[in-house]
Formats: structure tokens, sequence, C-alpha cells
């Protein structure tokens, strides 16, 4: 939100020492947001037919003391609301937003699927019909708990955990000496909880994650590809045919010389290497 610049739908946010800093979230006491948010979910439907539409969520706390805590205005709203600290104000937010969402897209079968980060999910319990993006979970035990409760609770979910493809550590970070590895591509399995038949088949799936801070034209490319498809392939494929690291590396090195040939700037995974597209003398390679 801090990209926005546009007036009216964002709070004023305020320093220690309260002197205004950049807007970063939408002000939730103001009815104008949610008309806003009304007619910005009806051009998406409008645009766009996916099945799913992520509506966010995560990483709020960074910013609500700055933006909601030491605001008058929303103070002021609290108050009169009865609201008693951030979370409450948070689910009054979200609530709203629900309702907008089921409004202009509908809630029939073929309508679309709402998504929220993790964080929702554990603060502000969303409907049930509303899928759960875990990210943040640090470990498998983590992961698996994070899982299970949301899995308990009749949520499906959607994991990320396993695979950001933004932190790279040297060398071949994608891929695990042994299980105990950084490299987690191919030794993450979503559905590895203590859970029934039916609590499992509530993971629909993963998505790699390319978190932004550091990521803009001169690296997407590269960061992206070919790691991005370690990832692709223990999510598509057969669970007995990927849970070596060791096994896909050879095709890893394979796809990526297939990527250089068609014009991609995919970077090294394996160390040093070559392909023989990178010597052609077509001025089309690159």
């Amino acid at each position: 939100m801090a990209s926005w610049r546009g007036s009216g739908i964002l709070a004023d946010c305020y320093d220690k020492k309260n002197r205004l800093v950049t807007s970063s979230m939408l002000d939730p006491s103001k009815e104008s947001t949610y008309i806003f948010l009304k007619e910005f979910l009806k051009e998406i439907d409008e645009t766009f037919r996916d099945k799913y539409i992520h509506l966010g969520g995560d990483e709020t706390a960074y910013w609500t003391i700055q933006c909601w805590a030491r605001n008058p205005i929303i103070r002021e709203f609290m108050a009169e609301r009865g609201f008693k600290n951030m979370t409450q104000l948070e689910n009054y937010y979200f609530s709203r937003l629900q309702a907008i969402v089921k409004e202009v897209f509908g809630t029939q079968v073929g309508g679309r699927k709402m998504i929220f980060w993790q964080e929702v999910f554990d603060n502000n319990k969303p409907d049930v019909s509303a899928i759960v993006h875990n990210w943040y979970s640090q470990n498998d035990q983590a992961r698996a708990r994070d899982i299970k409760r949301a899995v308990q609770q009749g949520f499906q979910v959607i994991v990320s955990s396993c695979w950001y493809l933004n932190l790279i550590n040297y060398g071949a970070d994608w891929r695990a000496l042994s299980p105990k590895g950084l490299g987690r591509y191919y030794y993450c399995d979503p559905r590895n909880f203590p859970g029934t038949y039916e609590q499992k088949q509530l993971v629909i799936g993963g998505i790699a994650t390319m978190w932004g801070e550091y990521i803009d034209g001169t690296n997407l490319e590269s960061t992206l590809w070919p790691r991005a498809s370690a990832v692709a392939e223990r999510l598509w494929s057969p669970p007995e045919k990927t849970k070596s690291a060791d096994e896909a590396w050879p095709r890893l090195q394979e796809h990526r010389c297939r990527m250089i040939s068609r014009g991609y700037r995919a970077e090294p995974v394996n160390g040093p290497d070559y392909c023989g597209a990178e010597f052609s003398e077509s001025p089309e390679m690159f």
C-alpha cells in the first residue's frame, strides 16, 4: 500500500515522536475505504477470470502501531466501536472485506475462493470458505503444527514455507546434501503432518514465493529460473519420483540448458557448468 499515491483510503501513520511517516495501510475507519475496495474488486472481476483471489494480510503487525494505534481518528473510531486492541480492529476490516468479496464475486459454485496469508487465520479466523496460505512456518515441525491447526478447523491450505526463491544461499541452495540440509525443495512434503486422510486432502498444493524487497528487473529472471522448475517438479510429479535431490540435479541441469537455448537467463544451480547453447553464434540467443 505504500506505493499508492491516491488520497482518501490510506491511514496517516506516525513515528514515536508523532511525526507523519509514509502511509502504508488502509484506513479501516473510513467508509470510503470499503467503497473503493468494492469498486476495485468489481474491476478485478471484469478483468480477470481466475478461480482464486489472494487478499493478502501478512505482516500487518509491523505497521498497525504506526498507522492505527497512533492515529487519533482511528483511536476515536475504536473507542466508539468498543475495540480494545489492534486485532479486534483488524477483525472488523477483514469481516467487511470478506462480505464485499462475497457480494462482488458471489458464493455459488464457480464463484471465486478467497486466499489469505497465514496471519489472518492465526489472528482473525476468516470465513471457513477461505484458503489459508502457509508461508512463515520456519521448520518441518512448525509447518506440520500450523497446517494441522488449519485443516482441523476445515480450512484448505496452500504451502509456500518450503520454497522461498529469493532466499539464496551460496552454492546449490535448492538441494540439501541430506534431508536436514539447507535446501528443502525436494524434502518438503506439505502433507507430512499427523492427520486423517480427509484432512490431508485439504492441503491443495504449494506455491513458490519470491519476496520483492531485493528483486527487480535486473535479477528477477535469473533468481526465478531454473530454481522454480525444481519446485514445479516436486509439486506436479509423482511423489516417489521427486524425493531425491541427488537424482533431480541432472534433470535440472538439462532443463537449465534448455531454458538458456530459449533465451532465458537461467543461473547456474549445480556449480561450474556450461551449456552448448551459450556458445552459439546466433545473435538471437541473448
